[in-house]
């Protein structure tokens, strides 16, 4: 599993030299459902679920890890959810999503991912929104950022975030880490659907995410070539 972590201050490398350049990727690229509750995601089909937006501890604080367990069953997956986790059925598996410190693998559970979400946003309350995502190849979000930290997960399939730094490919079995308020566009790209799971940590009395005009898009440096 590869992990790589976006830091929103610390000097990055282009995946490739030149400006961003959008001429002729716009054309292909088509925007994604938006991400609300009961989405056809929930039923096998193509959309963007928010599986839960649930408000966190008053003593959570950094630092803190995002840890995904896939967990044998439901009943197990239940029973090992507390105030800092979510228990769901998503892609053929029921999943345990927690954040905060690390914590061990539940009964049943078979960690799959165990990440730094780095520096929070300062607030003296915390929120977590979990989002899970079956999205056809081509299509794209919206140009957004968030008032905390977003962290992914790629299930299956290929994707690539676009900020106005570098273009960041992901593969099956990667994670990404964004920092607050970092603009961005995710692209599902690869020959087949991707399925991936994101996470926001965000202050609780600000909204989780932010829209962009989308002809801001121009401004981030393209996923084409990127590498």
């Amino acid at each position: 599993m590869k992990a790589v972590a976006l830091l929103a201050l610390a000097p990055l490398v282009v995946c490739f030299s030149g400006s961003a350049n959008h001429s002729g990727q716009e054309s292909t690229l088509r925007e994604e459902p938006v991400c609300v509750e009961d989405s056809p995601e929930r039923r096998g089909d193509f959309g963007c679920s928010i599986v839960e937006n649930k408000q966190l501890p008053s003593d959570f604080r950094a630092p803190a890890y995002w840890e995904i367990d896939r967990v044998d069953s439901g009943e197990l997956a239940r029973e090992a959810a507390g105030p800092r986790s979510v228990a769901f059925e998503a892609h053929g598996s029921w999943w345990l999503m927690s954040v905060g410190a690390q914590v061990e693998t539940p009964k049943g559970g078979h960690r799959v991912a165990n990440v730094n979400l780095g520096a929070l946003p300062e607030a003296p309350r915390y929120s977590m929104l979990v989002i899970s995502a079956y999205i056809p190849s081509g299509m794209t979000s919206r140009v957004h950022f968030h008032s905390g930290v977003e962290a992914f997960y790629a299930v299956d399939g290929e994707q690539c975030l676009e900020t106005a730094e570098r273009a960041y490919p992901m593969q099956k079995g990667d994670t990404l880490v964004v920092s607050t308020g970092v603009t961005m566009r995710l692209i599902a790209t690869g020959m087949k659907p991707r399925r991936a799971f994101a996470v926001i940590v965000y202050d609780s009395s600000k909204p989780p995410t932010t829209r962009k005009p989308m002809e801001t898009a121009s401004q981030l440096v393209s996923c084409r070539g990127a590498r």
